[in-house]
């Protein structure tokens, strides 16, 4: 058996979100302008690493992976920084926890969320989450 990637992991993760959010999706990182500023629009969210736990079990395989998923928003016309990032939040939530990822290498167990925070990133002007979800998989044959 084969133990699954974190290559295909985070493809099957960026697929789900891209998918379900109105925000974009970036991994491993928002694209950025010459001057290291953040050159997309808001909100946003970055799938930003993974720990791997591999596991080899009487032949059986698989692997744990905790990810860091990271969701930017800023005030706009419609809503304040707080309801958007709010929002985006519900939808990442809504998107993953217990959702049955499909994974080329591997078979889908379970999605929890850990645990997610909230803050401000550049100086106050941006609302930030930041939450990790432990995913569970076996391998393949």
């Amino acid at each position: 058996m084969t133990a699954p990637t974190w290559a295909n992991t985070r493809a099957a993760l960026y697929t789900r979100l891209d998918a379900q959010l109105t925000a974009d999706v970036w991994s491993p990182k928002a694209p950025q302008n010459a001057q290291g500023e953040v050159n997309t629009p808001f909100p946003y969210v970055v799938i930003v690493q993974a720990v791997e736990s591999p596991w080899n079990t009487d032949g059986t395989t698989g692997a744990e992976f905790v990810v860091q998923i990271d969701g930017f928003a800023r005030s706009g016309a419609a809503q304040s920084s707080e309801q958007a990032i709010a929002a985006l939040q519900s939808q990442v939530r809504d998107a993953l926890e217990r959702y049955s990822l499909t994974i080329a290498d591997a078979t889908w167990v379970d999605t929890e969320l850990e645990s997610m925070s909230l803050g401000w990133s550049d100086a106050g002007k941006t609302r930030r989450f930041i939450s990790t979800y432990r995913i569970s998989l076996d391998g393949t044959a």
